[in-house]
């Protein structure tokens, strides 16, 4: 003891001893987010015993005997260890760790529970925080390119718009294919008809997740296989994903602040004629009378020159603001986090738009020592605005993209006095009334719609420990979402064009309440046996109540929908509401043996409302296994292989996602006069089938988790095979029944796949860390039953349903080149629409041989929707204070029907066409592959293979450069300061050429295109 008091005198009184100590100062942080580790742990490797941990702002200092150089130990929990070189005193070290989210004994969220990485027999991935792209408004846009086997697919880009998730490729045809999302423990089915109050014009691409913040959550798991997802049942044949959102820790309170800027345009425009181009086409086409009522001559046409750029009024530089706040900490028996968020994004299109306002308390007390309970609560209010639909007559054409696409650039937006112009000499048909046409600016910006959001969402639990391992824990939640779409068409707008003005309130409250009871037994027997039991009970109930009134002809535009009575025209009045329940018992034993043997077994049974008495109930079973190979004794001495681990699941999933009152035949309501007299008669409107049971998916995965060089270098490998049965499908029934179709389960489809990821850290120094990461999957997706007395499924003359063929598969006419020599004439088949075939017209390959191309027998099938393959990689490297990361999405092999240029290659006298037509077919340039310009060209309407394009790309979705630093501020107190740039789709490469390639539809015809946009933000933390 006298010796110790009498060096700490010595170190005390410094430079007045000749015993001299070297001052080592630093600061740690997480490589990826830059966030100070507090307690992490410092020793010089060379003294023993002499070691400090970290301060609340991941700080240290430590003194040593040993000179320079030496090194340094770190570690941390959660985080690789990392030896660190010091070469001198003088300069701080920062150091960067990196988390260990390939070590086995990281806890990861499952259903119903968690559990640790190396006992895990399921395919399970986890994007954690940091991975997420907080310039994103909604976290399912994050997930592209980040997770094997997982294709997100943009259904718009219209800020606020949903995104289609697949997950191992798609598995029904009208029970959806959306995975279940699990927020917090509340099950949601993200489906878009939540929010929809049947107001269409309104639009109804709204996502309900948007209105969650990506800021507030912790982590996602995405659970892929059978193995982990059948603990839910019906619920889980299309995969799960499951988010946690954040929550207090113990310690000091934390404030986090952050705002972010950014600007956005279109990615691209397309290729039309300007007006003198245009003008010479309209010569080429029009009729003496119409040449002579628009007055148009030669030499006018020359006169007008470029003309107006539609396209250059339609789009603007849109910016995007987001403010994020948040508090949180804890004490010993108590944890919290409260953040609120304001995120307001203008589109690319003018007149549309997203808000959302949003405020979070997550809550958590110990009670007793055994006892726990929580709140997680949300709340926002988000705002869709701005609509390109078309109500009644559309004219051939698809919404106000499209028309301002397609109007005449001879035609102005503006009269001289700067009103809107609605005079259009060229339009034709159901777009001229008293000689005025609709103009799709003026729509964007006199057409009111909107859709309002309210989405709550309440969670509460209590979690009591009865003896040591056994836990019973319930949990309540509720999520209501509530819906006003309202919208307001003028007279001189498209959809109150024929109506002197149009007007409509779309209300909906979509209400789910969940109860969950559960009890989990944990126990290990010595070092040889460990058990977890979980057995419970869940009850869900969905109810939803809508009301849509609509009116028209409006004596004063002003009053709008604000005042619908003001319409002397009732168009529609109606309601409806809805109930569902599913009770569900649940039960899981995961079993390890020597902690290197690992056997999960769970079965769920759930009777659901949806299905009549005797098909009520499903049951649905799954077995998983892993073997952790590399605790074996042949491979215990091979330290450089961490992790090895053999899965294998086989098990049962259902869907039940086929609406409400499925099974039942309906009625509904019709008038008759008799004598004068109005009644009321009931008709059967639909025949229903008291067999509908569940369409049930059964899966197979076999795969390995491979990490060596401790941790460095990591694998995930998965093959698996998907067979869903009782397809849900309309099948032809006898015309006795007074139906044509009955709903039955009778098809099957199949998906076979394989999936790849890698992770590896290149590069780890002292300033210096480089890491990657890639991924790559294969799903082959095949429709092989469709049950009997039908072959084949044609949907709308564009997609096929046939038995060895892929959902989504294109089905049309083969184009074969232009007629062009006298030989061609003689031969070529007729289309069966167009029995003169004339130079320069199409031609197409008759599949039969019998002379005349038609629908009936020369259509073949012309690709799929259906990728070869997804991929995704991304890197991140950090010099000192700076990072950069980048994050690439990409998909192979998938087409995509451009019915937007097959509209534009299709001229007439009224619109605008692609600037190909300056290469079209003339008898001084008959080389070619674009045909002659025609009017009312019929065949030009059919499918065939020229508009089926290769829609493959690969996309930079976000590259990102920031930069840490931690200027002090009042009582010498360190703020944690992030400075970052980023820029989202900067760069696209692909040959399709329509806007946008990655769309999640089979048809592209007018859809709002994706933008690019630059951001620039700060993160404050205190």
């Amino acid at each position: 003891m006298g010796k110790r008091l009498l060096v700490a005198t010595l170190v005390a009184i410094g430079p007045l001893v000749a015993f001299a100590q070297n001052l080592i100062t630093g600061h740690i942080t997480d490589v990826r987010t830059g966030e100070p580790l507090i307690g992490a742990s410092v020793i010089v490797k060379s003294e023993k015993g002499r070691g400090v941990v970290t301060d609340v702002d991941g700080n240290f200092k430590l003194e040593t005997k040993v000179e320079a150089p030496l090194t340094l130990k770190v570690e941390y929990v959660g985080y690789r260890a990392l030896d660190v070189d010091v070469y001198d005193f003088d300069e701080p070290v920062e150091i960067a760790l990196i988390d260990n989210s390939n070590r086995l004994d990281e806890v990861v969220v499952v259903g119903y529970g968690v559990q640790k990485r190396k006992q895990l027999t399921g395919a399970v991935t986890t994007v954690k925080n940091d991975e997420l792209l907080n310039t994103s408004t909604s976290f399912d846009n994050i997930l592209g390119g980040a997770v094997a086997g997982l294709d997100a697919t943009a259904s718009s880009g219209q800020p606020g718009a949903s995104v289609n998730i697949r997950i191992r490729g798609g598995n029904s045809i009208n029970a959806g294919n959306e995975p279940l999302y699990v927020i917090d423990g509340v099950l949601l089915y993200n489906s878009s008809s939540a929010t929809n109050a049947g107001n269409s014009v309104a639009g109804t691409n709204f996502n309900p997740l948007a209105s969650i913040n990506p800021s507030d959550i912790e982590s996602i798991e995405v659970l892929k296989d059978v193995s982990a997802s059948a603990i839910y049942g019906s619920r889980g044949a299309n995969g799960v994903i499951i988010v946690t959102t954040k929550s207090g820790k113990h310690g000091k309170v934390k404030v986090d602040y952050g705002y972010s800027i950014g600007v956005s345009s279109v990615r691209k425009r397309l290729d039309v004629l300007n007006a003198e181009q245009w003008g010479e086409l309209y010569l080429e086409l029009a009729t003496d009378a119409q040449k002579k009522a628009s007055g148009v001559t030669p030499e006018l046409v020359k006169t007008w020159g470029e003309g107006t750029d539609w396209q250059d009024a339609l789009f603007r530089t849109a910016t995007t603001q987001q403010h994020q706040v948040s508090v949180s900490g804890g004490s010993d028996n108590e944890r919290f986090h409260i953040s609120g968020n304001y995120t307001n994004q203008d589109g690319v299109i003018r007149g549309t738009g997203f808000t959302r306002l949003g405020a979070r308390l997550n809550y958590e007390r110990d009670i007793l020592k055994n006892v726990t309970v929580g709140l997680k609560s949300s709340f926002s209010k988000s705002t869709q605005t701005g609509s390109q639909s078309f109500r009644g007559q559309s004219n051939g054409v698809s919404g106000l993209l499209e028309l301002a696409l397609r109007t005449s650039p001879a035609v102005p937006i503006y009269n001289t006095d700067g009103t809107y112009n609605y005079a259009n000499p060229f339009e034709a048909g159901d777009f001229v009334r008293n000689g005025l046409t609709p103009n799709a600016i003026a729509d964007l910006s006199e057409v009111d719609a909107q859709t309002r959001v309210d989405n709550t969402l309440v969670s509460a639990f209590a979690q009591w420990e009865i003896i040591k391992g056994l836990k019973l824990r319930t949990q309540g939640s509720v999520n209501i979402l509530n819906t006003r779409q309202n919208v307001f068409g003028p007279a001189t707008s498209q959809i109150g064009f024929n109506s002197d003005g149009y007007g409509a309130v779309g209300s909906k409250r979509w209400e789910s309440d969940q109860v969950e009871v559960t009890l989990t037994w944990n126990k290990k027997i010595g070092n040889i046996h460990e058990f977890e039991v979980l057995g419970g009970y869940t009850y869900q109930q969905e109810k939803s109540e809508r009301l849509l009134g609509s009116t028209a002809d409006y004596a004063n535009d002003n009053l709008s929908y604000k005042s619908l009575q003001s319409g002397s025209q009732l168009i529609a009045t109606e309601t409806d509401f809805v109930t569902s329940v599913l009770y569900s018992g649940i039960g899981r034993i995961n079993y390890s043996l020597l902690d290197r043997y690992h056997l999960t077994a769970t079965l769920r049974a759930d009777g659901s409302s949806r299905f009549a008495k005797n098909k009520k109930w499903g049951w649905f079973p799954s077995l998983g296994f892993a073997w952790n190979v590399n605790e074996e004794k042949f491979l215990k001495n091979i330290k450089w292989i961490e992790d090895l681990k053999l899965r294998a699941s086989i098990g049962t999933v259902g869907n039940q996602e086929i609406g409400d009152y499925t099974f039942l035949s309906t009625y509904a309501a019709t008038h008759y006069f008799l004598g004068g007299i109005k009644n009321i008669a009931y008709y059967r409107s639909a025949l229903g089938n008291d067999d509908l049971k569940w369409e049930t998916t059964t899966s197979y995965d076999l795969g390995f988790d491979f990490n060596i060089l401790k941790g460095k270098l990591g694998f995930v490998f998965d093959v698996y095979h998907k067979k869903t049965s009782d397809l849900l499908l309309d099948i032809p029934v006898e015309q006795t029944t007074g139906f044509s179709r009955q709903l039955t389960n009778v098809g099957n489809v199949t998906n076979d796949g394989v999936e790849f990821a890698v992770n590896a850290t290149l590069w780890q120094a002292k300033d210096l860390t480089w890491q990657v990461s890639a991924n790559i999957a294969h799903n082959h997706n095949e429709v092989t039953s469709i049950g009997t007395g039908q072959s084949e499924i044609i949907n709308g003359n564009q997609t096929i349903i046939r038995p060895g063929e892929a959902l989504g598969t294109y089905y049309g006419w083969q184009f074969d080149g232009i007629v062009q020599t006298s030989e061609d004439l003689k031969s070529v088949p007729s289309p069966s629409n167009k029995p003169v075939v004339e130079y320069g017209d199409v031609k197409y390959v008759d599949q039969n041989g019998d002379g005349v191309v038609d629908q009936e027998n020369d259509r073949v099938v012309l690709g799929s929707a259906q990728p070869d393959f997804t991929y995704g990689f991304a890197t991140q490297l950090r010099y000192k204070s700076w990072n950069l990361s980048l994050n690439f999405q990409g998909s192979y092999g998938n087409k995509l029907y451009n019915q937007m240029e097959q509209a534009l290659e299709s001229p007439n006298a009224s619109y605008n066409a692609s600037t190909k037509l300056l290469n079209r077919w003339t008898a001084e340039n008959p080389s070619t592959t674009i045909p002659r310009a025609v009017a009312q060209n019929n065949y030009s309407a059919y499918l065939d293979s020229r508009f089926i394009e290769d829609a493959s790309y690969l996309r930079l979705k976000n590259i990102q450069i920031g930069y840490n630093f931690q200027p002090k501020v009042g009582n010498n107190q360190k703020l944690g300061v992030y400075l970052y740039a980023s820029a989202q789709n900067l760069l696209t490469i692909t040959n399709y050429s329509g806007y946008d390639p990655e769309y999640s539809g089979y048809v592209d015809r007018g859809t709002y295109p994706a933008s690019r946009t630059f951001t620039f933000g700060v993160k404050l933390s205190y």
